[in-house]
C-alpha cells in the first residue's frame, strides 16, 4: 500500500534532505496497522517513518541511546503531522517458545530501561499516579469497558466474575517503586538482532509496576519453575509478593485483550482462559497469539 501522491512527494522531500539521498522507495508497513508506518528505501539505507505516535520524542531518544528500541534519526511535521524517523530493524520475531529459553538474556534487557533513571524522570509528569491509585485507575477503566459490551448474559455473569475477583486480588498487591514499562510487550513488538533483544512501537509507554510487561511474558509463556532464572539475573527475590504481582499483570493484560477482542468480534476464548488461569495462579506455557509460532 503506497502513501498518496502528495504524501509520498512530501516523505521523499524530507528524505532527501535528511540523507542527502535520492530515489527512495516508500511502502506501508505490513504489520503495526494501527498506527500509518512507512518503510523507505534507496540502494544504501533503510528506514522507519511512524506519523501519529505518542511517545515523546526525549524517550524515544532515550530508548535509542539504551539499545531496547531503534535509534532516533529524525522529526519533523509533514502536511500538519508529527513524524519520527528511525533505522529500520530486520530480524525475527520470537516465538513463544523462545522466552524460557532466554531468560536471563531477557532479564537484561528488562532491567536496563525499568531501572534507567533518565528515562523515569522523562516519562515522571504530574498526572503520574502513585502505585494503588494506578491500580484503581485500571480496575475502573476496564470495568467502564466491561459494562458497555452488548453480549449475553452468561457472559455477561462470567466476565462479571473475572472482574469482581481481579478486584478482589488487587488489594493484596505490595506497592512497589514505579519503573518504565512496555505497554504491548507482545511478540510482534521485539525482535533479535545480533544476540541482543530490540523492542518497538513503545505508544502509551508509562511508569508502572515493573511486572506489568515482564508478566505477559513470564505468565503466558513460561514455567514458573523457570521464573527464578529470570530474577536472579535480574536480582529480584522470587517471593509469594512477587508472584502475586507477576499473576495479577498477567490475569489483567489477558482481561484487557478479553475486552478488545469482544470489541471488535474477535474470539477472546484464549484469553478469557488465561485470566482465569492467572488469578488461580494455575496458568500454563502456551501459544497466545497467532504470531507466536
Amino acid at each position: 500500500m503506497l502513501p498518496s501522491m502528495n504524501l509520498s512527494y512530501a516523505i521523499q522531500n524530507m528524505l532527501e534532505g535528511t540523507f542527502h539521498l535520492s530515489d527512495w522507495s516508500i511502502s506501508r508497513t505490513v504489520e503495526g496497522q494501527q498506527k500509518e508506518c512507512y518503510v523507505a528505501k534507496t540502494e544504501t539505507r533503510t528506514v522507519f517513518i511512524k506519523f501519529d505516535g505518542s511517545t515523546p520524542i526525549a524517550v524515544l531518544q532515550r530508548l535509542g541511546e539504551l539499545g531496547v528500541a531503534p535509534r532516533l534519526l529524525g522529526t519533523g511535521n509533514i502536511e500538519g503531522r508529527r513524524y519520527v524517523l528511525q533505522d529500520y530493524l530486520t530480524g525475527q520475531h520470537p516465538g513463544w517458545r523462545w522466552f524460557a529459553d532466554h531468560l536471563p538474556l531477557l532479564a537484561q534487557v528488562t532491567h536496563r530501561y525499568h531501572t534507567d533513571n533518565k528515562l523515569k524522570q522523562l516519562l515522571t509528569s504530574s498526572a503520574t499516579r502513585e502505585y494503588h491509585e494506578q491500580i484503581a485507575s485500571e480496575l475502573a477503566e476496564l470495568e467502564i469497558r466491561m459494562l458497555s459490551l452488548q453480549v449475553d448474559t452468561e457472559l455477561k455473569v462470567m466476565l462479571r466474575d473475572v472482574f469482581d475477583d481481579l478486584k478482589s486480588q488487587a488489594r493484596r498487591l505490595h506497592a512497589v517503586p514505579l519503573a518504565p514499562v512496555h505497554d504491548d510487550p507482545n511478540g510482534a513488538n521485539m525482535f533479535l538482532i545480533n544476540e541482543n533483544v530490540m523492542l518497538v512501537d513503545w505508544d502509551d509507554m508509562l511508569l508502572s509496576d515493573p511486572m506489568r510487561d515482564v508478566s505477559q511474558w513470564l505468565g503466558w509463556y513460561v514455567p514458573q519453575e523457570r521464573w527464578q532464572l529470570f530474577f536472579k539475573e535480574y536480582d529480584l527475590l522470587l517471593d509469594q509478593a512477587l508472584l502475586n504481582r507477576i499473576y495479577w499483570w498477567s490475569a489483567r493484560a489477558s482481561f484487557a485483550n478479553v475486552l478488545w477482542h469482544i470489541e471488535h468480534s474477535y474470539d477472546y476464548d484464549v484469553f478469557l482462559r488465561d485470566s482465569i488461569a492467572a488469578l488461580r495462579q494455575e496458568i500454563r506455557p502456551h501459544q497466545v497469539f497467532k504470531e507466536d509460532v
